[in-house]
């Protein structure tokens, strides 16, 4: 009975997720201030850059808690963060994304394995991250008022978001972005974490 209990969520484990997603949360909102400047020139890397620092904290969440529903869990916040701001579009894709990255890990069993967690994150923030170019695929006038954008940096939208070959680096950079996040974010557990005993890997 208790190692059927062990696989399933229990209240620190909720605490833990929420705690997590609020700092990756802050830190992601930081980061993305800092590239507002240069978001005219480097649109598609933007994203890839943000996800590289919040990786580790991904990681150390899941391999905290270790079970099924973390990931997901972690999207329904997300997602309702963005609903609150203003941005409800994203809700959707970030359940489905939470929901593919969870069948990965199903599939895998391995809730504390790097190359699961890796994918899983992967494929969650492709779909997560790609939402905004479906919303302004299916309406610009919609995305760009939600984004309050204008001027230079409201063409720049338009010219990265429509452009395939822009398209293409913004995905390339993003599963770069998170696998490199993800390494850099593993090591450092490794090195820190699982020697004190805080979190296991497995």
């Amino acid at each position: 009975m208790k190692s059927k209990n062990s696989t399933k969520l229990i209240s620190k484990d909720y605490l833990t997720i929420g705690l997590y997603t609020v700092v990756s949360l802050v830190i992601s909102f930081a980061l993305s201030m800092l590239t507002i400047p240069f978001l005219v020139w480097a649109y598609p890397f933007a994203t890839a850059f943000v996800l590289f620092f919040t990786c580790p904290i991904y990681l150390l969440m899941a391999f905290k808690v270790g079970k099924k529903g973390t990931l997901f869990i972690f999207g329904v916040i997300n997602g309702l963060f963005y609903t609150i701001m203003g941005a409800p579009f994203v809700l959707p894709f970030v359940l489905v994304g939470g929901l593919l990255g969870e069948i990965v890990l199903a599939k895998s069993g391995k809730y504390r394995s790097f190359k699961s967690q890796a994918v899983a994150y992967i494929i969650y923030n492709l779909i997560y991250g790609f939402c905004n170019y479906i919303v302004m695929a299916i309406s610009a006038e919609y995305y760009l008022s939600t984004m309050q954008v204008e001027g230079a940096l409201r063409d720049a939208y338009i010219k990265y978001m429509t452009t395939p070959v822009w398209i293409v680096v913004a995905i390339v950079a993003v599963v770069g972005g998170i696998y490199l996040g993800c390494l850099f974010g593993y090591k450092l557990l490794k090195k820190h974490f699982v020697k004190s005993g805080f979190i296991s890997i497995g």
